[in-house]
C-alpha cells in the first residue's frame, strides 16, 4: 500500500443538475436515473489537504473548471449551459471528501488528458 500526496472528493449530482439534463435537447436519458448518476459520481484528486477548509478552498479556486467538465460530459454546446456560479455549483452538487488517499496497488499511476464523453 502507498499513501499518495493527494486528497480526493466525489462530486455527487443533485436534483437541479438532473433537471438541467432532462431539459437538454436531443439527449436520451431513458435508461438513466439521478440515483444511478449519484452512485457513479466523478472523483477528483487535488493536492493533499490537511482539513475540510483547505479542501473547500481548493474546490472553490477551481470550481469553474470542475463545473465546466461536469457539464461538458453531457453537452458540449456552452450556449445550453447555465451561468457557472459558485452558488449554483454548490446547489447542483454535493461534495464528499477524504483527506488521505491510499493506493492499494504497486502499479504505477497513469495520467491521461481529460476528454469529454461523446454521447450523441
Amino acid at each position: 500500500m502507498y499513501e499518495v500526496n493527494r486528497s480526493v472528493f466525489l462530486l455527487i449530482p443533485l436534483e437541479p443538475f438532473w433537471a438541467w439534463l432532462e431539459d437538454l435537447p436531443d439527449i436520451n436519458l431513458d435508461n438513466l436515473t439521478l440515483d444511478m448518476l449519484q452512485q457513479d459520481a466523478n472523483a477528483y484528486l487535488i493536492p493533499s489537504c490537511e482539513d475540510g477548509d483547505e479542501l473547500w478552498a481548493e474546490i472553490e479556486g477551481r470550481y469553474l473548471d470542475i463545473f465546466a467538465a461536469e457539464l461538458a460530459d453531457w453537452c458540449e454546446d456552452e450556449d445550453l449551459w447555465p451561468q457557472l456560479t459558485l452558488d449554483r455549483f454548490k446547489s447542483w452538487f454535493k461534495v464528499k471528501f477524504s483527506m488521505i488517499v491510499t493506493d492499494l496497488t504497486a502499479e504505477e499511476l497513469v495520467r491521461e488528458e481529460f476528454v469529454p464523453l461523446e454521447l450523441n
